[in-house]
C-alpha cells in the first residue's frame, strides 16, 4: 500500500509540479537508484564522451544517453545520464564510480518529485562522506539558498556501483523552489569546469568573461550579459560616495557575508576567495544579484601550499586576495560590512558550527550509510578510513600538481577539525579587534557515580548536548586497563561496563572527539 501511495505522489509530481524534491532529498532514508541502459559498454561510452568534451567542448558538447531510472521503486523511462565533474572525475583511477548527472527530462517532458535533474557525487577527497552534506546543511540552516542532499545506492544494469551523495541541481526548478514561482526567470550564471572567475573588470564584451569559464545556464538564446557586466563595472570602477547604496541595490551582500563566514570556517578553499570557482550568480527579478554556493567537497581539509602562491591562506578576512578579488576588496573596505561578517562568524561558532549542532547529524548519517559503503567495491576511500573519519586524522595525502599552485591535502577527523576551526576563528577575530570567545573545556573534571563502583559506572554528560567520546582506564602505575571504541553520548549520562576490571584505584579519562579531555579518580571494589 505504501508503494502505491508513493507511486501516486511521484506521478502527480511529474505532471503537476506539486512536489519540489521533498521525497528525493529526504536524508533520513538511504535511497535506491537503478539505471538501466541499452548501451553495451555504458561505462566506456560515458568515459569517452567525458574525455572528448574535456579536450574540445565545442566539437563534443555534453551528451546524455538514454536510460530507464528506478528511484525507490518508482520507474521513469526515457531519462538521460552522463558523467560530470572535474577533479572528482579525473582523480578516479580505477573502477566505475564516476560522478554522474541524471536528466529526467532529457528525452521526455517529465519530472521526478518535481525535479528535472539530480547530481551524483562520488566522495573523492572526502573519507568522511560528509563534506558536501555538512557544508550545505550549514548554509541552508543559516537561511542561505543552497542545494539539498541525500544518500543513495546505485546500480547500473544490475551491477552495484556503490554509494553516492545526491545533490540538488541549481536550475530554474531550484530557483522556483527557493525564490517563488514568479522569481525564477532571471539569468543564472555558473562557474564551469576549471573556471577562475575573479570578477575583475575585463571590459564590456561578454566573451572575456566566458573565456574565464563563466557560463550562462538560463536565457541562453537571449545571451544578455549587460546586468552582470554593469555589476562588475560597479565593483571595479565606481568610486563615488554612493557606492555602498549602489552596491546594496545590485547585490545581496548580507547573504554573501553569511556564505563567506561558513566557507572560511569549513575551509572551502576551492571557492571564489580561493580559486575563483564553484558558485552561481542569479540575477533576481528584484534587481539584486544573489550568490548561490556550489561544490563543497573540498572542505574540512588541511591544505598546505607547496609553491610560492599567495592565493590560499589561513586568514579569516582573506586580505592577500584583495587585489585579484574585487568583491572582497570592496566589501572589506566598508567597516560596517567587516563588523557584520565577524558577527556572523561569532554567531556561527556559537550556534551551528559545533559538535552539539552537527554531531548527531554526522553520526546519524554515518550509521545510515555504513553498510552500503562497506559493500562499495569501487569506493575511492577505504572503509576503515570512513569508520574513523569522525574522530581520527586520515593518513592519506593528496597532492595537486596540475594547477597553477601545488597543494598537499590531508583530512582531519571531522569533530576535532570543527573544534580547531572554532578556536582559530576566535584567535582571528581577536586579531581584528572583535570580541568573541568560546568556553575552553579542553581539560575538565568528570562527574562519575557511583564511586566506588563495582560492575559499572555512570559518567555524566554535563558539558555538551552531544558527545562522541572514547573512555580509558589507567591503573596507579599508568598501565592501560581498558579502552573503548568511540561511543555516542546523547543523554544525561553514559554507562561504562567494568566487567573483568580488577579492584583498585584508577584514572578514568573521557577523550571527546573534538579534543576535550575529561578525567576522574575512580575506585573499583
Amino acid at each position: 500500500m505504501k508503494k502505491v501511495i508513493l507511486y501516486i505522489l511521484m506521478c502527480f509530481s511529474i505532471t503537476g509540479y506539486s512536489q519540489t524534491g521533498d521525497l528525493v532529498f529526504n536524508d533520513t532514508l538511504l535511497h535506491s537508484l537503478v539505471i538501466e541502459t541499452d548501451l553495451v559498454s555504458w561505462f566506456d561510452t560515458l568515459e569517452q564522451d567525458f574525455d572528448n568534451n574535456l579536450l574540445n567542448p565545442q566539437l563534443y558538447p555534453e551528451r546524455y544517453h538514454k536510460c530507464k531510472v528506478i528511484w525507490d521503486g518508482i520507474m521513469l523511462n526515457d531519462c538521460g545520464f552522463r558523467e560530470k565533474g572535474n577533479a572528482s572525475n579525473l582523480f578516479v583511477s580505477f573502477g566505475k564510480k564516476q560522478p554522474l548527472k541524471i536528466a529526467f527530462d532529457e528525452f521526455s517532458d517529465q519530472r521526478l518529485d518535481g525535479l528535472k535533474k539530480i547530481n551524483l557525487n562520488n566522495f573523492t577527497n572526502d573519507p568522511s562522506l560528509l563534506h558536501d552534506a555538512l557544508s550545505f546543511k550549514l548554509m541552508r540552516d543559516a537561511g542561505i539558498p543552497a542545494p539539498r542532499t541525500s544518500y543513495t545506492k546505485l546500480w547500473v544494469n544490475g551491477e552495484y556501483i556503490g554509494l553516492y551523495l545526491v545533490i540538488e541541481n541549481v536550475d530554474k526548478t531550484f530557483l522556483k523552489f527557493t525564490f517563488g514561482s514568479s522569481q525564477n526567470d532571471g539569468n543564472l550564471y555558473k562557474t564551469d569546469r576549471g573556471a577562475s572567475v575573479t570578477l575583475e573588470w575585463l571590459g564590456t564584451d561578454p566573451a572575456a568573461y566566458k573565456a574565464q569559464k563563466l557560463k550562462l545556464t538560463t536565457n541562453e538564446s537571449t545571451d544578455d550579459w549587460s546586468r552582470f557586466i554593469n555589476f562588475v563595472n560597479l565593483l571595479n570602477n565606481h568610486q563615488d560616495a554612493d557606492f555602498k547604496q549602489q552596491f546594496e541595490n545590485s547585490f545581496d551582500v548580507h547573504t554573501y557575508l553569511k556564505i563567506l563566514a561558513i566557507e572560511k570556517c569549513v575551509k572551502s578553499w576551492d571557492s571564489y576567495w580561493g580559486g575563483g570557482n564553484n558558485f552561481y550568480l542569479y540575477e533576481h527579478p528584484d534587481g539584486k544579484i544573489r550568490w548561490i554556493p556550489w561544490d563543497m567537497n573540498e572542505t574540512f581539509q588541511d591544505v598546505k601550499m607547496l609553491s610560492g602562491t599567495s592565493l590560499l591562506n589561513g586568514y579569516l578576512i582573506p586580505t592577500p586576495q584583495f587585489d585579484s578579488r574585487p568583491l572582497l576588496k570592496r566589501i572589506f573596505e566598508i567597516e560596517e560590512y567587516k563588523k557584520e561578517y565577524l558577527n556572523n562568524v561569532c554567531e556561527l561558532i556559537h550556534t551551528k558550527f559545533n559538535t552539539d549542532y552537527l554531531g548527531k547529524y554526522s553520526a546519524d548519517m554515518h550509521s545510515l550509510i555504513d553498510e552500503a559503503y562497506k559493500a562499495d567495491v569501487y569506493r575511492y576511500n577505504s572503509y576503515e578510513s570512513f569508520q574513523g573519519s569522525l574522530t581520527e586524522d586520515n593518513k592519506d595525502e593528496v597532492f595537486l600538481t596540475h594547477s597553477a599552485y601545488v597543494l598537499r591535502i590531508t583530512y582531519p577527523g571531522i569533530f576535532p577539525f570543527i573544534q580547531t576551526q572554532r578556536e582559530w576563528a576566535v584567535e582571528q577575530m581577536h586579531a581584528w579587534g572583535h570580541d568573541c570567545s568560546i568556553e575552553n573545556n579542553s581539560i575538565y573534571n568528570l562527574s562519575v557515580y557511583p564511586n566506588p563502583a563495582s560492575n559499572q559506572v555512570n559518567i555524566t554528560n554535563n558539558l555538551t548536548a552531544f558527545d562522541y567520546a572514547q573512555f580509558s582506564l589507567y591503573d596507579f602505575t599508568g598501565k592501560l586497563s581498558l579502552v573503548t571504541d568511540y561511543q555516542i553520548m546523547e543523554g544525561n549520562y553514559f554507562t561504562l561496563s567494568l566487567e573483568g576490571i580488577s579492584s583498585g584505584i584508577y584514572l578514568l579519562t573521557k577523550q571527546s572527539a573534538d579534543g576535550r579531555l575529561g578525567m576522574a579518580k575512580l575506585i573499583i571494589n
